[in-house]
């Protein structure tokens, strides 16, 4: 049965994973700052899900993908050890790269005797 929908952009993973590669080489040599978003106008994407999308084409569709991804996270990291860190590079992490705020909670579990103690005073 024939594939339904619109073609994809990169049907080979190669040209997939040269033109990523490509984007960060011009990322570099333009002084710019990585970005999912970025990657994605960069290769022709409209939305950021469609780049996503190519994670599930194959192995090697998915190892750029997720590499892409890392680099870009990477590049979060490297910035928040710098003196150009901003809250914006935090916000970045925790709304496309997963990261999440730790809270810790002690819980003490009294038993009958004690609860009834506590609750008396």
């Amino acid at each position: 049965m024939a594939e339904m929908g619109r073609p994809r952009l990169y049907p080979d993973s190669k040209a997939f994973a040269d033109k990523a590669d490509a984007y960060f080489a011009f990322v570099e040599a333009n002084g710019k700052m990585p970005t999912l978003s970025g990657i994605c106008l960069f290769m022709g994407f409209s939305d950021k899900q469609s780049f996503s999308n190519y994670a599930t084409y194959g192995d090697e569709f998915s190892l750029t993908v997720n590499k892409a991804r890392l680099m870009i996270e990477d590049d979060r990291n490297q910035r928040l050890a710098k003196a150009d860190f901003s809250p914006g590079i935090i916000f970045d992490l925790k709304n496309n790269h997963g990261w999440k705020d730790k809270t810790e909670q002690e819980v003490t579990v009294l038993g009958h005797e004690e609860a009834l103690a506590a609750l008396k005073g």
